[in-house]
């Protein structure tokens, strides 16, 4: 059995809570930067193709109400996504947060458990040295196992951030700007901007309005979509984990009755 010391264990345990609360702490700014960027690009994108657009039909003041309804709808999809994706993010790291604490409870017993051996070797109780032997490498074991899982959450969690940009693209409006260049041509120029002028309702409505509208519908269906992917994933993982603890437990018990 290899040399564990009381000593040992307390530097184990502290590194072990500072290096994981701070991996945590960076994560969850990743993860909380990726979702307002995302979003606040997606919306930036979304909004000034339709203002620009707008500008050139000179339809900006007459269908602003109508432009920031639009944006307004962007708006909600992509908060019921980004709203599923922190959920799942939460329950891993709530998975995260129980595996390390479990780790700390089985670190701290291992501590406790190497004095109790070195009691019973002190008193030569051959009943106890056994029992508290296998107490101990099963307790190793176990933290092994948490060792795993911990890993295994951080990995996801990671995943989770990855995942942003992905949807992020998934959801993305590509909203085609229909203007043409400037004529250089004085009496043309002035005859497009008479005409751009005279069809601006029609063309901005046929042009930007009922396109972005069917880009919105399309949109609803590609969110519906990646929450189903996301409420998957989290209904796994939580069963994942919950058979991970029940392996757990079978594998100390096991250990013990040897």
């Amino acid at each position: 059995m290899s040399t564990i010391t009381k000593e040992n264990f307390k530097e184990d345990l502290n590194e072990l809570v500072d290096i994981e609360n701070q991996k945590q702490m960076n994560l969850a700014i990743l993860f909380e930067n990726s979702l307002s960027n995302s979003k606040e690009i997606r919306l930036t994108e979304f909004k000034d193709g339709l203002y620009v657009q707008a500008n050139y039909y000179n339809s900006l003041e007459k269908y602003k109400t109508e432009i920031d309804k639009l944006v307004e709808q962007y708006e909600e999809q992509l908060d019921k996504l980004f709203e599923v994706c922190s959920t799942r993010y939460v329950n891993i790291q709530k998975e995260l947060s129980a595996a390390i604490q479990s780790e700390i409870i089985v670190v701290t017993n291992i501590s406790i458990n190497k004095q109790n051996l070195e009691k019973a070797l002190e008193g030569n109780d051959s009943e106890k040295i056994r029992y508290y032997t296998n107490k101990i490498n099963a307790s190793i074991q176990k933290k092994l196992n948490y060792e795993t899982i911990i890993a295994e959450c951080n990995d996801r969690l990671e995943a989770c951030i990855e995942q942003i940009s992905d949807f992020s693209e998934k959801i993305k409006i590509n909203e085609k700007l229909n203007l043409t260049e400037k004529k250089q041509n004085k009496i043309l120029e002035f005859f497009n901007n008479l005409i751009k002028r005279f069809n601006r309702k029609k063309n901005f409505e046929n042009y930007v309005l009922k396109p972005s509208e069917e880009h919105l519908v399309q949109l609803k269906g590609e969110v519906e979509k990646s929450i189903g992917t996301l409420y998957n994933q989290i209904f796994a993982f939580a069963a994942q984990m919950e058979d991970n603890k029940n392996k757990i437990n079978k594998a100390y018990e096991a250990m013990m009755t040897v």
